[in-house]
């Protein structure tokens, strides 16, 4: 009850201004010198137009009380009310009672008395003074029965409550009027029910009313006797029933109820709105507005902002005009739109903050829709929300009116640049961005200038973008095959490429809104200039740089199978999504020496930095399968430059003269398929390893030259420069060298790392330098290793010379081999440090063998020493010859180790009692101080973890076990030459009780 009461009252103070309401939709009849107004309905009320008359103006009030009367009634009573008093009573505001309250006149006729006693039941009643308006009642159907006398009864008893004598009371009043007054007297009787709490049984007759007339199309008012319009009879039911859903708090319901009518306002004339309004008290002036405005309110404080908003739109797009007459009204309508647009603001705020863009759309989209005088913000956000949804079309708009209501804020062309990103349209982005930045820069708010150090310019970008491309370049060829039209380009031309395309301007764009991130910037630009090397074996005349340039596309070369083989290989690097290929046939400028140099020593990275190699097999069938060895035994595998092709790649596939996968083996590497990496690893005798993950550093020199020594080349220059990738040399290719070229490697080979096992062969010298073979192909015979000392072999050894061997003498010779320099060469000149002795006599034991001439010579420390040679030894006038053991590094196995400091200063100490001792050749001293040579490397690094007496004599033990010695010839000045054995000269080892003193370091010039 008190919930009822308290929307009652609601309603009754938020009723709309009556005055504009009647004056906009009643339609007066004046007449002209008349102080009266006939208003034609069941209960008449006149009055002079309120525009003519002050505030206390008074005019006549006129029932007529025939039409609800019998037939033939049609008296009149007439009062005098004040247009103030009036208008009180059509707000449903009580007024005095003494003012309204008429006194009957004793002499009056018996109906005069009636209208009196009607009057003042009526008034009583809407002042709520409930028994005197009974009392009222019962003296007028005393007097004279009649509907509004019964009606009036029924009503105060309501307010009395007494529900059930009230609806008694109510259905005497169909016996006192027309039949044809039944249906508007059961709409009253349905208020009669609202008003005693009923609300539902109410409401439903109500609603029954309805159906009913639209149903059969009748109504239940005097469409004959006043021509009313049926339309406006509905109209009427539809108002009331919205009344009642609007005071028991259903909005929804109400405003839908009064949707269906036309009625906005005041009742119009004639209508039984007027006869309900002055029964009950109700007022319908703004009804459907003020429905509108609760059902608007409820639904913002229930937390359902859209529909709110939802309803205000209807609300300004049906009865805009109206609102706007209204001040009162035009003021709640703006401040419940400011708070829905506060509050869907929030929700969005929300939504956009959890990723829930949808929803963040749809509120940001409502709070739009309520037409906020500064929408800026809010645009700017479902602009993102849009954005991130690929919805661009609809955030770039957004953005663009951001711009043109605030042109000088930087957050319209943030979000344009935004929306164009998604839009992928990256070069209008980056025209919006530097907007962006110019605003920001020029800002006179400090805030928004700091924000300027969140953005980077585009200029910034592309200069870090044109780091990343000079240091791709600096390791991919000059010039590669664009795959799409054929043509050569240049690496200044794909860089022309490269920044007019899309990708370019993406990737200047998207590394805007943060630092510059460098590694993401190399990633995209290697992405981009990523290209495919091509490995084969020369076939013929390949089609060189020139040939495709003559007619600009490698598409538009003649037919031919060499052709075809570079458009194949071509056709297969764009089907595996390259855009730039190279091959050695026709990327390479062979006319110009400078190029090609530059390309041989820079072949290897080219390999190792590309995205993935093409091998074309020539001469692998397709039918090739497991157990064939088709790989194996093609001509690809004996070939010099496909050596570091295989080992340099990442990535390799496979393909036979078909161009089909090698066994049809589908792996997208083939380093990854273990049966054709078994294969080659089986083939050139290496662990797979080798093959998946090789590094120039992690393969020994002489495993290199072994794997180099099976294979050949065209050009005998090749056989060197193939080898430069795999060795990390250094030196300078030039054509027409011969075999000069494989002595530049060897030689740098042994400069760049010391390593002695290069000089492990036999065979014939290279003119180039005498301790160098003459061929790779030598490198393929494993070199002789003596075997190991087994068990506790050398530890005797040591002890069984600890006793025999003066310890001086022993650490002497170990200070000096531990400060031997490693082997250099430059100069075409060999520095071999090792352990000379000499021959002391030679002699011929056997001359023109087809094995090469025997001799046998006594050597020093060694005995007699056999040997075979091409070379005819004179033997009349033999020249100064020496054995020399140069392996100097199998003697390093000996330490277990690294010294201390301690240690190494302990061992220093030693060698310093030593310093002024020399060693020569001759063991009488020629000059040469050992003792003050630089250290080697090779042996100062890698000291044992004991004391210098024991790791003497441990050196010295192994002194004793065979090795293969090297023959040299001293020349007419101090410099040797190899004499080129047939076979190595393997000799016993030094006698373990030789006498330190004996055993000869030197450092030998070969030449």
């Amino acid at each position: 009850m008190a919930d009822y009461n308290t929307r009652v009252t609601r309603f009754q103070r938020d009723t709309d201004n009556f005055q504009s309401a009647l004056d906009a939709q009643k339609e007066a009849v004046v007449k002209q010198n008349q102080t009266t107004l006939n208003l034609r309905s069941p209960l008449k009320i006149a009055r002079k137009e309120a525009e003519t008359l002050e505030a206390d103006d008074e005019f006549d009030l006129l029932y007529e009380l025939g039409s609800l009367e019998k037939e033939g009634a049609e008296d009149k009573v007439r009062m005098s009310l004040s247009i103030t008093d009036f208008k009180q009573w059509m707000r449903e505001s009580s007024v005095s009672a003494d003012t309204l309250i008429l006194d009957p006149d004793p002499s009056a006729s018996l109906s005069d008395i009636h209208h009196v006693l009607v009057h003042n039941a009526v008034v009583r009643i809407r002042s709520e003074n409930w028994s005197s308006a009974n009392e009222d009642a019962k003296k007028s159907i005393g007097t004279r029965p009649s509907a509004m006398g019964y009606i009036a009864k029924a009503l105060a008893q309501i307010g009395m409550g007494e529900p059930e004598d009230s609806m008694q009371s109510f259905d005497l009043v169909f016996g006192n009027c027309d039949p044809k007054e039944g249906n508007l007297l059961l709409l009253i009787k349905a208020i009669m029910l609202f008003v005693a709490r009923k609300c539902d049984t109410a409401i439903s007759r109500v609603h029954d009313l309805i159906g009913v007339s639209r149903d059969d199309g009748t109504t239940y008012c005097y469409i004959q006797v006043f021509h009313l319009d049926c339309e406006q009879a509905l109209d009427d039911m539809d108002q009331v029933l919205g009344k009642m859903y609007l005071m028991r708090g259903d909005y929804a319901r109400a405003v839908q109820s009064l949707e269906r009518g036309r009625s906005f306002a005041s009742p119009c004339t004639g209508s039984d709105l007027e006869t309900i309004a002055l029964i009950f008290g109700w007022t319908f002036d703004g009804l459907r507005n003020t429905a509108q405005r609760y059902l608007c309110e409820d639904l913002y404080a229930s937390g359902r902002a859209v529909e709110a908003a939802e309803a205000l739109l209807k609300i300004t797009d049906t009865v805009g005009e109206e609102i706007r007459a209204r001040k009162v009204t035009e003021e709640w309508v703006v401040d419940l739109k400011r708070k829905c647009m506060d509050k869907l603001e929030a929700l969005g705020d929300t939504a956009l903050n959890s990723g829930e863009h949808d929803n963040a759309i749809t509120r940001y989209t409502s709070a739009l829709s309520l037409d906020p005088s500064n929408p800026i913000d809010i645009l700017v956000k479902r602009s993102e929300a849009l954005a991130a949804k690929w919805l661009w079309e609809d955030a770039l708009k957004d953005a663009n009116e951001v711009i043109k209501r605030d042109p000088s804020s930087h957050r319209g062309y943030e979000m344009k640049y935004a929306a164009l990103r998604s839009a992928e349209d990256y070069g209008e982005a980056n025209s919006a961005l530097l907007h962006m930045l110019s605003i920001m820069e020029s800002s006179s708010d400090e805030e928004i200038r700091r924000l300027r150090a969140n953005y980077t310019a585009p200029r910034e970008t592309m200069a870090a973008i044109d780091i990343a491309i000079r240091e791709i370049f600096s390791l991919c060829p000059h010039v590669l095959i664009d795959v799409t039209t054929g043509r050569l380009c240049s690496a200044q031309e794909r860089i022309q490429m490269f920044k007019s395309e899309t990708s370019f301007k993406k990737l200047v764009s998207e590394t805007a809104v943060a630092k510059i991130d460098r590694p993401h910037i190399r990633q995209c630009v290697a992405k981009y200039f990523k290209w495919i090397m091509f490995s084969h074996t020369w076939e013929g005349k390949e089609p060189t740089l020139k040939d495709v340039n003559l007619v600009d596309s490698v598409w538009k070369l003649d037919e031919s199978p060499l052709n075809e083989k570079l458009r194949q290989f071509c056709t297969t690097a764009r089907e595996a999504g390259h855009r730039w290929a190279w091959s050695d046939t026709c990327c390479i400028d062979k006319d110009t020496s400078a190029i090609l140099s530059q390309s041989l020593i820079s072949m290897y990275i080219w390999y190792e930095k590309a995205a993935e190699t093409i091998v074309y097999l020539a001469d692998v069938l397709s039918s090739a399968e497991l157990g064939d060895l088709a790989l194996t035994n093609s001509r690809w595998m004996t070939r010099a430059w496909t050596l570091q092709e295989l080992l340099a790649s990442k990535v390799i596939r496979f393909y036979n003269r078909d161009w089909q996968p090698y066994m049809n083996d589908v792996h997208s590497n083939h380093k990854e398929s273990p049966t054709i990496v078994q294969e080659l690893a089986k083939a050139m005798g290496v662990a797979p390893e080798t093959i998946t993950s090789f590094r120039p550093e992690d393969l020994g020199v002489r495993e290199k030259l072994r794997l180099a020594s099976t294979r050949n080349a065209t050009v005998e220059e090749d056989i060197a420069y193939s080898l430069i990738g795999i060795f990390s040399s250094d030196i300078v290719p030039r054509y027409g060298l011969g075999k000069t070229a494989l002595g530049h490697i060897l030689e740098n080979i042994v400069a760049r790392t010391g390593d002695v096992t290069v000089i492990a062969w036999t065979g014939k010298s290279l003119p180039y330098n005498s301790a160098l073979p003459a061929s790779l192909v030598v490198y393929n015979q494993a070199p002789y290793s003596p075997p190991p000392m087994e068990g506790n072999e050398l530890d005797t050894c040591v002890e069984q010379l600890r006793g025999q061997l003066a310890p001086q003498d022993t650490l002497a010779f170990y200070y000096q081999f531990t400060h031997l320099p490693r082997a250099t060469f430059s100069n075409r000149c060999l520095q071999l440090p090792c352990i000379a002795f000499h021959v002391t006599k030679i002699g011929a034991q056997e001359l023109d063998s087809s094995l090469g001439n025997l001799y046998r010579a006594t050597v020093s420390l060694l005995g007699n020493v056999e040997f075979r040679t091409a070379d005819v030894m004179p033997l009349k006038k033999p020249r100064k010859l020496i054995f020399v053991h140069p392996w100097l590094g199998d003697l390093d196995d000996l330490v277990g180790g690294f010294m201390s400091d301690d240690e190494r200063e302990a061992e220093s100490e030693v060698g310093s009692n030593h310093e002024a001792e020399t060693v020569s050749e001759s063991g009488a001293g020629d000059g040469t101080e050992y003792a003050t040579a630089p250290t080697s490397p090779l042996y100062s690094e890698r000291l044992a973890r004991a004391d210098p007496s024991t790791l003497a004599l441990r050196l010295i033990s192994r002194l004793g076990r065979p090795f293969n010695a090297l023959l040299l010839e001293q020349q007419s000045n101090s410099q040797y030459k190899r004499v080129a054995a047939e076979g190595e000269i393997i000799v016993p080892g030094v006698p373990c009780k030789t006498d330190p003193k004996d055993i000869k370091m030197k450092v030998m010039e070969i030449v």
